[in-house]
């Protein structure tokens, strides 16, 4: 069988179950329908009855405030008078006094005093019915015997303590109750009545001329004996309807709802009639649907299929969209493996070029890794070449003075450099890592500046025509760290440009900022690399014989420097040859500091010559014999240790006043023979001088935590290394 025929069974199977329901469920229906609209009927019935009570209570509470008068104890009639009008219920209401044999002493619709007629029968017995009770009692619709119109009223009891028995009466006005219960929203066709005791209309909605005639026996046969109920008969107008009605507990009469029979029945009927026209509809809709859907699910399967056959040969399927869920998810799966295959083929070609990408840049990191670990190792041979050379003639027999001194200065200067460049690569570590710690202060900035060109100058670097314009320029900065700015910018422009070449190097306050230019009529800087020159390892092109030297990293010192103390550098060239501008910008501080009173210096060797002794452990033999030769020569007196243990043991036993420590030692750490020389009485006075290779600012911290006095990193000048002897 096909799909086709499958659906129509499947649907002839569906819809007679559910034909048979629908005939039980609109039965059922137009029940909940009548019975719902039955039930508004007698909550209609039920909250009218309670307005009516609601206004009668408020009548009584009324009266009896008005009992409760000191003008009616003491007999005064004028101002009773006057405080019972105010109890009077609308307009047309009124107010009676009465004594015990019925006579009105008090009606407020005439004036106090007139004459009053004598009360009829009906008046005496429920008089004497209120006294002898001693309840309220409400009455049915009588005629007033002072205006002879029908009216209704409520009364209660008032003994007075003289032994005077009153009754008060409050009287509603023929029209009262009809504009109580017209409060109530009910629609037009909807009949609201209140009917008394006897079976007289009190109140009628919308046939206030059928007042006091008397309603239907029907009705008033099926509410005898009842507090509730709901009849259907026809009324006197010949319509079928519906009656709700409610008895009034409090004065007994009788409230009721009717409404015609067809708008109950009808809007039931009307509920149904919709329901059953939308079962045969949707029965209709489900039989075409089930051919149409059949038909659709037939292409859906050979769509589903010309796909498969598609990706079978490598071809990206079709996904026509058939609006059948499980089919257009069948498509779209399909569609996911073609497109899969096509990514994975893309992403095959993308890893491929990627691949290739890294492979290019691990190359070119090769490359830069070969070209700094080349220029580190010229830069290093140069200055060792140097040193090996001086060390070689200061070991000749006799050398001549001058020779010697040549030499010293040679090793001295080579000495220096090699510190620069590890400092220089420390310096770029620490940057990396966020580890440089900036000692801020007010720096005057063109001082600075003429210090730097100043020993440049000693040094013999300037061969250039170098200018200076400099204008006084106060900013927040580390001096040392600024001082080693300015030095590589002035250092980049004296290496780029050729002996006799001009430089130009100005300062001036601009718009908040200190503005440093160096101006150079150089080699330039080529528009490839004007991008990329202040990255690490970033060199101009040099000769074979790199007579610029440097490693490629002063100008990232620099930017990275910059950064820290909330400044900018920028490079401006139009090309090789054209020479180049580096402009550096700092935040300017409005004022200087105030001028401090120079420091008198101590006489030379006054701090010293308390310093006799000095302990000195250090595990490197070469370092250890050169630095006690050059405390012994400085009038010290130096005992020497090479590991920590023995240090320890030397330190209590001669009570060194200094002690000099490396840190990498065996036996004994750096770091543990300064606590245990801390933690002893008999050392613990001893000045400790942490010497060592480890020199960032945590190293610092663990040092001075450790209880060192002063950390200083090699290799160190000694002219430091004395002034921290000396305790300054």
């Amino acid at each position: 069988m096909k799909i086709r025929a499958y659906l129509l069974i499947m649907t002839g199977a569906i819809v007679l179950p559910i034909a048979i329901f629908a005939a039980v469920a609109l039965k059922t229906l137009l029940r909940s329908e009548r019975d719902a609209a039955l039930h508004t009927m007698k909550e209609a019935a039920d909250a009218t009855a309670l307005l009516v009570d609601n206004e009668l209570s408020s009548a009584e509470a009324a009266l009896r405030v008005l009992a409760l008068s000191p003008h009616l104890a003491s007999g005064d009639m004028d101002n009773f008078y006057r405080h019972a009008r105010t109890a009077d219920r609308g307009a047309g209401g009124r107010t009676i006094l009465f004594l015990a044999s019925g006579q009105q002493l008090i009606n407020t619709v005439v004036p106090l005093g007139a004459k009053l007629p004598p009360p009829p029968d009906y008046v005496r017995t429920r008089t004497r019915d209120v006294i002898n009770s001693g309840r309220t009692v409400v009455s049915g619709l009588i005629k007033g015997a002072v205006q002879q119109i029908p009216v209704t009223t409520i009364n209660i009891p008032v003994p007075i303590d003289n032994g005077r028995r009153y009754v008060l009466g409050s009287v509603f006005s023929p029209d009262y109750f009809s504009r109580v219960i017209a409060r109530r929203a009910v629609p037009g066709s909807w009949k609201l009545s209140v009917i008394d005791r006897e079976g007289h209309f009190i109140a009628r909605l919308s046939e206030p001329a059928r007042l006091g005639n008397a309603a239907n026996p029907l009705l008033m046969r099926a509410a005898a004996g009842r507090e509730h109920g709901l009849v259907r008969f026809d009324t006197r107008a010949g319509v079928d309807a519906y009656h709700a009605f409610t008895r009034s507990p409090m004065s007994g009469w009788i409230v009721t709802v009717s409404v015609p029979a067809a708008e109950i029945d009808g809007a039931a009927q009307r509920a149904v009639m919709l329901v059953a026209i939308g079962m045969l509809a949707a029965l209709l809709v489900a039989a075409g649907a089930a051919a149409l859907f059949g038909r659709r699910l037939v292409n859906a399967a050979r769509g589903a299929a010309s796909s498969a056959t598609a990706l079978g040969h490598g071809e990206l399927p079709p996904q026509p969209r058939t609006g059948i869920a499980e089919f257009d998810h069948l498509q779209r799966c399909i569609g996911e493996v073609g497109h899969k295959l096509v990514e994975a083929e893309n992403q095959r070609s993308a890893f491929l070029q990627r691949e290739q990408e890294a492979r290019a840049l691990a190359e070119e990191q090769v490359r830069i890794r070969d070209n700094f670990l080349a220029m580190l190792s010229h830069e290093l041979r140069n200055p060792l070449s140097g040193i090996v050379g001086a060390v070689q003639l200061l070991r000749m027999d006799d050398p001549k003075p001058s020779l010697t001194i040549q030499a010293q200065d040679i090793l001295m200067r080579q000495s220096r450099h090699l510190t620069r460049i590890v400092d220089d690569l420390l310096d770029l570590a620490r940057l990396a890592r966020g580890k440089v710690k900036l000692d801020m202060g007010p720096v005057e900035l063109s001082a600075v500046v003429e210090a730097t060109i100043a020993a440049l100058r000693v040094a013999g670097r300037v061969q250039h025509t170098l200018t200076t314009r400099l204008a006084p320029a106060w900013v927040r900065a580390d001096r040392t760290r600024i001082e080693q700015v300015i030095t590589n910018l002035v250092t980049n422009a004296l290496k780029y440009t050729p002996p006799g070449g001009a430089i130009d190097v100005a300062l001036e306050a601009r718009a908040g900022e200190a503005v440093l230019t160096v101006v150079d009529n150089g080699v330039g800087i080529a528009p490839d690399l004007m991008p990329r020159l202040f990255d690490i390892f970033v060199q101009s092109k040099v000769s074979l014989d790199r007579s610029q030297g440097g490693l490629g990293i002063g100008l990232a010192l620099v930017r990275s420097l910059v950064t820290l103390h909330g400044g900018a550098v920028d490079v401006h060239s139009t090309g090789t040859g054209h020479g180049s501008v580096f402009t550096l910008r700092l935040p300017l501080l409005e004022h200087g500091p105030a001028e401090a009173p120079a420091a008198i210096a101590p006489p030379p060797g006054a701090a010293r010559a308390a310093l006799t002794t000095v302990l000195l452990v250090e595990d490197n033999e070469d370092a250890r014999r050169m630095l006690a030769a050059l405390l012994a020569a400085s009038g010290y007196r130096v005992l020497e240790a090479d590991n920590g243990i023995d240090g320890l043991a030397l330190a209590r036993e001669a009570r060194p006043e200094v002690a000099i420590l490396d840190i990498g030692l065996p036996g004994l750490d750096g770091y543990e023979l300064a606590a245990r020389l801390r933690a002893d009485a008999a050392t613990r006075p001893m000045r400790l001088i942490a010497l060592t290779g480890y020199g960032q600012a945590g190293d610092r911290d663990r040092a001075l935590g450790a209880g060192f006095d002063v950390h200083l990193v090699k290799p160190v000048k000694f002219d430091e290394l004395a002034r921290k002897l000396a305790g300054a």
